[in-house]
Protein backbone atom coordinates (compact mmCIF):
# COMPACT_ATOMS: atom_id res chain seq x y z
CA UNK A 1 0.00 0.00 0.00
CA UNK A 2 2.54 2.59 0.90
CA UNK A 3 4.29 1.57 -3.05
CA UNK A 4 0.80 3.16 -4.31
CA UNK A 5 0.91 6.11 -2.08
CA UNK A 6 4.42 6.72 -3.10
CA UNK A 7 3.39 6.85 -6.68
CA UNK A 8 0.41 8.94 -6.36
CA UNK A 9 2.86 11.53 -4.64
CA UNK A 10 5.30 11.37 -7.27
CA UNK A 11 2.55 11.51 -10.26
CA UNK A 12 1.05 14.55 -8.27
CA UNK A 13 4.02 16.71 -8.09
CA UNK A 14 5.30 15.89 -11.58
CA UNK A 15 1.62 16.86 -12.77
CA UNK A 16 1.98 20.24 -10.47
CA UNK A 17 5.00 20.62 -11.71
CA UNK A 18 4.12 20.72 -15.85
CA UNK A 19 1.34 22.95 -14.73
CA UNK A 20 3.71 25.72 -12.72
CA UNK A 21 6.12 25.35 -15.99
CA UNK A 22 3.33 25.51 -18.25
CA UNK A 23 2.25 29.09 -16.56
CA UNK A 24 5.95 30.19 -16.49
CA UNK A 25 6.41 30.60 -19.55
CA UNK A 26 3.35 32.63 -20.30
CA UNK A 27 4.20 35.73 -21.97
CA UNK A 28 3.63 38.98 -20.19
CA UNK A 29 0.42 40.90 -21.12
CA UNK A 30 -0.11 43.02 -18.74
CA UNK A 31 2.10 45.16 -16.11
CA UNK A 32 0.95 47.37 -13.91
CA UNK A 33 1.70 51.09 -14.08
CA UNK A 34 2.64 51.66 -10.66
CA UNK A 35 5.98 49.67 -10.78
CA UNK A 36 9.59 51.49 -10.42
CA UNK A 37 11.71 51.17 -13.29
CA UNK A 38 14.01 49.50 -10.32
CA UNK A 39 11.10 46.75 -10.05
CA UNK A 40 10.76 46.43 -13.65
CA UNK A 41 14.47 45.71 -14.21
CA UNK A 42 14.44 43.10 -11.44
CA UNK A 43 11.12 41.38 -13.10
CA UNK A 44 13.05 41.55 -16.36
CA UNK A 45 16.32 39.88 -14.63
CA UNK A 46 14.09 36.99 -12.93
CA UNK A 47 12.77 36.11 -16.61
CA UNK A 48 15.93 36.08 -18.11
CA UNK A 49 17.66 33.46 -15.10
CA UNK A 50 14.71 31.62 -15.79
CA UNK A 51 15.22 31.69 -19.55
CA UNK A 52 12.26 33.57 -20.69
CA UNK A 53 13.52 35.61 -22.89
CA UNK A 54 10.74 37.06 -24.69
CA UNK A 55 9.48 38.50 -21.08
CA UNK A 56 12.33 39.67 -19.80
CA UNK A 57 12.72 41.95 -23.46
CA UNK A 58 9.18 42.95 -22.36
CA UNK A 59 10.03 44.12 -19.07
CA UNK A 60 13.63 46.16 -20.07
CA UNK A 61 10.93 47.54 -23.05
CA UNK A 62 8.98 48.53 -20.45
CA UNK A 63 11.48 50.74 -18.69
CA UNK A 64 12.62 52.42 -21.23
CA UNK A 65 9.10 54.01 -22.83
CA UNK A 66 7.99 54.16 -19.51
CA UNK A 67 11.18 55.80 -17.83
CA UNK A 68 13.80 56.50 -20.78
CA UNK A 69 13.88 60.22 -20.39
CA UNK A 70 15.75 59.15 -17.17
CA UNK A 71 19.25 58.66 -18.73
CA UNK A 72 20.56 56.62 -15.85
CA UNK A 73 18.08 54.34 -16.53
CA UNK A 74 18.01 54.30 -19.99
CA UNK A 75 21.24 53.16 -20.37
CA UNK A 76 20.78 49.99 -17.30
CA UNK A 77 18.05 49.01 -19.21
CA UNK A 78 19.63 49.18 -22.89
CA UNK A 79 22.92 47.45 -21.20
CA UNK A 80 19.91 44.52 -20.44
CA UNK A 81 18.49 44.32 -23.74
CA UNK A 82 22.44 44.21 -25.05
CA UNK A 83 23.03 41.21 -23.09
CA UNK A 84 19.95 39.62 -23.58
CA UNK A 85 20.94 40.25 -26.78
CA UNK A 86 23.96 38.10 -26.80
CA UNK A 87 22.46 35.39 -24.94
CA UNK A 88 20.37 34.78 -27.66
CA UNK A 89 22.57 35.34 -30.15
CA UNK A 90 20.93 38.03 -31.94
CA UNK A 91 24.29 39.71 -32.83
CA UNK A 92 22.98 42.71 -34.52
CA UNK A 93 20.22 44.03 -31.85
CA UNK A 94 23.05 43.56 -29.06
CA UNK A 95 25.47 45.32 -31.04
CA UNK A 96 23.46 48.20 -31.95
CA UNK A 97 22.23 48.00 -28.40
CA UNK A 98 25.02 47.88 -26.49
CA UNK A 99 27.25 50.85 -29.68
CA UNK A 100 24.40 53.07 -28.65
CA UNK A 101 25.71 53.32 -24.95
CA UNK A 102 29.14 53.68 -25.85
CA UNK A 103 28.65 56.05 -27.85
CA UNK A 104 26.50 57.57 -25.29
CA UNK A 105 29.29 57.86 -22.98
CA UNK A 106 31.46 58.79 -25.69
CA UNK A 107 29.39 61.92 -26.13
CA UNK A 108 28.60 63.05 -22.51
CA UNK A 109 30.71 64.36 -20.09
CA UNK A 110 32.31 62.33 -17.64
CA UNK A 111 30.89 61.42 -14.53
CA UNK A 112 27.27 62.25 -15.75
CA UNK A 113 26.60 59.12 -16.39
CA UNK A 114 26.57 55.75 -14.28
CA UNK A 115 30.19 54.57 -15.17
CA UNK A 116 29.69 50.81 -14.85
CA UNK A 117 27.83 50.21 -18.17
CA UNK A 118 30.30 51.93 -20.45
CA UNK A 119 32.81 49.43 -19.63
CA UNK A 120 29.89 46.05 -18.95
CA UNK A 121 29.09 47.56 -23.11
CA UNK A 122 32.41 47.02 -24.00
CA UNK A 123 32.72 43.71 -22.23
CA UNK A 124 29.76 42.62 -23.81
CA UNK A 125 30.59 44.23 -27.27
CA UNK A 126 33.74 42.00 -26.92
CA UNK A 127 31.54 38.74 -26.80
CA UNK A 128 30.14 39.25 -30.32
CA UNK A 129 32.03 37.09 -32.67
CA UNK A 130 33.71 38.98 -35.39
CA UNK A 131 31.99 37.75 -38.16
CA UNK A 132 28.57 38.65 -36.46
CA UNK A 133 30.03 42.13 -36.36
CA UNK A 134 28.29 44.52 -38.89
CA UNK A 135 30.10 46.30 -41.53
CA UNK A 136 30.86 49.46 -40.31
CA UNK A 137 31.65 52.40 -43.39
CA UNK A 138 35.27 52.55 -42.48
CA UNK A 139 35.52 48.96 -42.61
CA UNK A 140 33.82 48.98 -46.27
CA UNK A 141 36.03 52.04 -47.08
CA UNK A 142 39.10 50.00 -46.20
CA UNK A 143 38.08 46.64 -48.09
CA UNK A 144 37.33 48.65 -51.22
CA UNK A 145 40.94 50.31 -51.07
CA UNK A 146 42.59 46.94 -50.55
CA UNK A 147 40.46 45.09 -53.58
CA UNK A 148 41.84 47.81 -55.93
CA UNK A 149 45.70 47.89 -54.82
CA UNK A 150 45.84 43.84 -54.59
Amino acid sequence: MKKNVFIISVSALLAAAVVLSLSSCKTVTEIPDDLSAAQLIQLGQDAYGNAQYKNAEIYYRTVISRFGMDNSIYIEARYELGHLYIKEKKYDAAYKSLKEIVDLYASTTPGTLPGAYNKLAQIEMAKIPAAKLPKTEETAVKSAGQSQTE
